[in-house]
């Protein structure tokens, strides 16, 4: 789950007690719609990774709709938030398909990928590895129930690292696993962007050169786009959301829309976007293998009792990209060679 300091808007509290006032904002959805003006409602946090998403509202116009924006923290309440028909869309992980299958939820759908890289390990300054193996008695701050938490321990244990050799502990997004950099109580961190950049720009840590999360064998994709099936009912309105989204992830292929995009949503400074933008890559292609793999993993990493490995490929639907792109099924499918370059090895 990608996360900063900025995205701390809603609380899971928070939105429950604004569920009253969510219930209305559907209502006025729903009269905006008949009178022919149609709005699609989507959750996301203000994370950087989450750019393609938040500059649809930029091209929504041009294809017959209006966005609006709820800002929620976690993937976990996105996802609720779109079962619940709170919303229509979400932001979503790689790992998140699993759950869905796992917990016997019907009516989400993985429509789109959105963003490969993005999240990765950062050393700090003047601590060298340059094997996995020479993580070992090094002291790894991770965020427990996060994705890059997992790619991070495959990627580790892959390279030749004893996992029980390597101090690994929890820490929190944002100041404070910073802090604990910048004292020296951290060795490294596998965090996300913009904090990943961050550090590397205050030359308070560097990304290793040999020692990239997404080498493994789970690739580099982080997350995608979920929509319920009561939106996608509305096939019109869908082709039009999905059209208006690739314009959208093809704008942040640029650095300048991306840097443009990523200050005012996260509130960064250029050069910490600009070096977000060169560690991470926007595109819709769809990661099955990723996704699959994510799913054997579940109940080694607790994110689902069983393996469901056989069941996540009924909660994609590649419909939507297909009918908006003209492409099929496998040229919209793996990871793009753009996104592969991005990978150091």
């Amino acid at each position: 789950m990608t996360s900063d300091r900025s995205s701390v808007l809603w609380s899971r509290a928070s939105f429950l007690k604004a569920a009253l006032g969510t219930a209305c904002a559907g209502a006025m959805v729903r009269l905006a719609r008949a009178a022919g003006d149609p709005v699609v409602q989507i959750a996301a946090s203000r994370g950087v990774v989450s750019a393609p998403i938040w500059n649809v509202s930029n091209h929504a116009a041009r294809y017959g709709f209006r966005v609006q924006m709820s800002v929620l923290f976690t993937y976990a309440d996105q996802q609720r938030a779109a079962q619940n028909n709170q919303t229509e869309l979400a932001t979503t992980g790689i790992n998140n398909p699993a759950i869905v299958a796992d917990q016997g939820i019907t009516n989400l759908r993985y429509i789109s990928g959105q963003q490969f890289g993005g999240q990765n390990l950062v050393l700090r300054k003047g601590v060298t590895a340059d094997t996995w193996k020479a993580l070992e008695g090094k002291t790894i701050g991770v965020v427990p129930g996060t994705y890059a938490r997992v790619l991070f321990l495959v990627a580790a244990q892959e390279g030749g690292a004893d996992l029980d050799k390597i101090k690994i502990v929890n820490v929190s997004v944002g100041a404070t696993a910073l802090e604990a950099l910048r004292k020296g109580d951290l060795d490294g961190f596998v965090l996300f962007a913009p904090m990943t950049d961050q550090v590397v720009v205050e030359g308070i840590g560097y990304y290793p050169p040999k020692l990239d999360i997404g080498a493994c064998s789970l690739g580099p994709a982080n997350g995608g786009i979920l929509a319920n099936t009561a939106f996608l009912s509305d096939k019109a309105l869908t082709l039009n959301f999905m059209k208006a989204y690739l314009d959208s992830v093809h704008e942040m292929q640029n650095e300048a829309a991306f840097v443009k995009v990523a200050t005012q949503l996260a509130g960064i400074k250029p050069e910490v976007a600009q070096e977000a933008f060169r560690n991470l890559y926007f595109s819709e292609t769809i990661d099955v293998n990723a996704i699959t793999a994510a799913a054997k993993l579940g109940p080694r990493f607790g994110y689902t009792k069983s393996d469901v490995s056989d069941k996540v490929a009924s909660v994609i639907d590649f419909g939507p990209l297909m009918r908006a792109t003209g492409k099929t099924q496998a040229e919209l499918t793996g990871t793009p060679p753009a996104a592969q370059k991005l990978v150091r090895r």
